[in-house]
């Protein structure tokens, strides 16, 4: 472990990409030539499935593209397709629930008080975990690639061992509460917490408290390999992507979904799947200026025409992926693509069918 440590440390210094980074604001060139969101995702050659949908009017439910390349399947919306860090809105909605059975006091306290031996655990409370405020250094660029060098197969005890030791050798990024930076290694601590809190795995707590209560069938871990009919296969560049551990991205991006789902999840966000007070440590308030991202829990909080949005988006292997909920109008976006590194496209689009739908 002592040259893990070593290697890690290096990469934690030259690292700042992660492949489920979600990027802190949003493309704003729109496409000027709009007819339907049907012809504009066909036009710039979208490579996935889409729903669009507005108080209750689906405007758009297809796929694009090819699911599988080397068998000629086309991309459906009943496939599955892994979301990345839209998991972060999960594992938030969980750690809601935690606080409303009673396992949380509230999301001030401080870490500390769970992990008595976490380095500034008294500094760093919940709410800091869940709004990238808390200074800890992201842990998936270097840990990925030790593993893909190595061939090296971590868990996430271990993932969190080494947070803990690369912030007693060089401290946080910064002090708690300071400033917001992205970092998956907030939502890996809040899965854990999860687990610690309740004696369930991750996706079991998720099974009984939001995927069964919601019908959410096609919902879970992702497997290593992408394998099945019923799943679409993921592309970078064009080649198919291989094994992907899973459990490096956990609490921060290991979900795998498809639009039906999702599509439930959003209502159920948009409707009472949680009460006005917690929407209140959810979803942060808008700044008054348009097109300029505003933290929230699992959710980035957006002013497009004047119209409060939420949105995340999700990056890993062969995947990109967008939720976006519009309150005003009832609306959903949901963009599950099956090729990689497509995080501004995926912006473009999202501000192309709002300034041209709702």
């Amino acid at each position: 472990m002592g040259k893990l440590k070593v290697m890690l440390a290096m990469a934690f210094l030259i690292s700042l990409a992660s492949c489920i980074e979600e990027d802190g604001n949003p493309a704003t060139d729109a496409n000027s030539e709009y007819d339907t969101a049907e012809a504009y995702l066909e036009e710039i050659g979208f490579t996935g499935s889409v729903l669009v949908s507005k108080e209750n009017e689906v405007l758009l439910r297809k796929g694009f593209g090819m699911a599988d390349q080397a068998n000629n399947t086309p991309n459906d919306p009943e496939l599955i397709y892994r979301i990345g860090s839209i998991t972060k809105s999960f594992t938030a909605g969980a750690v809601v629930k935690l606080k409303r059975e009673g396992y949380i006091n509230n999301l001030d306290q401080p870490l500390s008080d769970f992990a008595p031996d976490f380095p500034y655990g008294d500094q760093i409370t919940i709410q800091h975990l869940m709004n990238h405020q808390s200074g800890i250094p992201d842990y998936v660029g270097p840990v990925e690639d030790y593993a893909e060098t190595n061939n090296y197969h971590f868990d996430t005890e271990e993932i969190f061992d080494i947070i803990i030791e690369s912030i007693e050798e060089d401290g946080l990024d910064f002090s708690p509460g300071e400033f917001f930076a992205y970092s998956n290694s907030n939502y890996l601590i809040l899965g854990l917490l999860i687990e610690e809190l309740t004696g369930l795995s991750y996706q079991e707590y998720l099974n009984q408290n939001i995927y069964m209560p919601l019908n959410l069938n096609h919902t879970g871990k992702g497997p290593d390999t992408i394998s099945g009919e019923g799943r679409a296969k993921g592309y970078d560049n064009g080649q198919e992507v291989g094994t992907y551990q899973m459990q490096i991205a956990y609490s921060a991006g290991e979900i795998e979904s498809n639009i039906e789902d999702l599509e439930k999840w959003g209502k159920a966000l948009l409707s009472n799947f949680f009460t006005e007070s917690e929407k209140e440590l959810i979803f942060a308030p808008p700044l008054a200026q348009n097109d300029i991202n505003v933290p929230g829990a699992g959710f980035f909080t957006l002013k497009i025409n004047e119209q409060v949005i939420y949105h995340h988006g999700g990056d890993i292997d062969g995947f990109t992926s967008l939720l976006v909920l519009l309150p005003e109008s009832e609306g959903l976006i949901i963009l599950l693509s099956n090729e990689q590194d497509k995080s501004e496209e995926r912006y473009q689009i999202m501000e192309t069918i709002i300034k041209n739908e709702f």
